[in-house]
């Protein structure tokens, strides 16, 4: 397959450029990480459906960006039209190549099996709210293959109170020929490879991304996650 020579050569060439990037100011960093998830889309044969204004919407104010969570490849959907900070759990920094390019980006990093690490997350969280970005997690905690939602985590939802920003849900889906697909899936015990590979054997798959309205920071987190969920839900039919 010509994907995965062309795959592994984008990797190294983003893990070698993310060593320069830690270095640059937030401009010429988001340029690149945007450049690179495109370069990847393209490799892999994506074809991205997205809200014809969303450039526009990113870039007018920070948001706590919140969607269902599929694959590895969800965060790359997003940088390739505004990068923006994630929240990844802490085991991604120790990925090979993956690592350091998650790094550079900003990611913020959490490990889930530490309570203490929860109020050190929040504050990191509404750091970058208040003075770098957009900040994107996915509330289910863990991902799905994608025909259905986990409940909510509410944790997070009240970095958005504190900071003042609104919620901004996003559905993710993944077809193939006009009909849902698991390909892109990374879940349950499946490994990265194992992923990778269920990705690469189909061609065209199609990432529909659809914003859902503002939602406003104005009631209690447990609120204001159901309000997320109910919006991405709607269209994940």
């Amino acid at each position: 397959m010509i994907k995965i020579p062309l795959i592994l050569c984008h990797i190294l060439y983003g893990f070698l450029y993310s060593l320069y990037i830690l270095y640059v100011s937030e401009k010429p960093k988001k340029k690149f990480i945007k450049s690179w998830s495109k370069k990847l889309l393209k490799i892999l044969k994506i074809n991205l459906i997205v809200n014809p204004n969303i450039e526009k919407i990113l870039s007018e104010n920070n948001y706590l960006i919140v969607s269902n969570h599929i694959s590895w490849l969800d965060i790359f959907l997003i940088n390739s039209i505004y990068p923006v900070t994630f929240l990844s759990k802490a085991s991604v920094s120790k990925w090979p190549l993956i690592g350091p390019l998650t790094k550079s980006a900003n990611t913020i990093y959490i490990d889930r099996k530490k309570m203490s690490a929860i109020k050190i997350t929040k504050n990191k969280i509404e750091f970058y709210l208040n003075h770098i970005g957009s900040v994107y997690f996915f509330p289910e905690g863990t991902a799905t293959d994608g025909s259905y939602m986990l409940p909510f985590k509410s944790n997070f939802f009240q970095t958005a109170i504190n900071s003042k920003v609104n919620i901004l849900p996003i559905t993710i889906k993944y077809l193939y020929q006009k009909k849902f697909t698991s390909a892109p899936s990374y879940f349950g015990d499946m490994s990265l490879l194992q992923s990778t590979f269920n990705l690469i054997k189909l061609d065209n798959i199609e990432a529909n991304l659809n914003i859902s309205p503002q939602i406003k920071s104005t009631s209690d987190r447990k609120e204001l996650a159901r309000k997320a969920y109910d919006a991405i839900n709607k269209f994940l039919d």
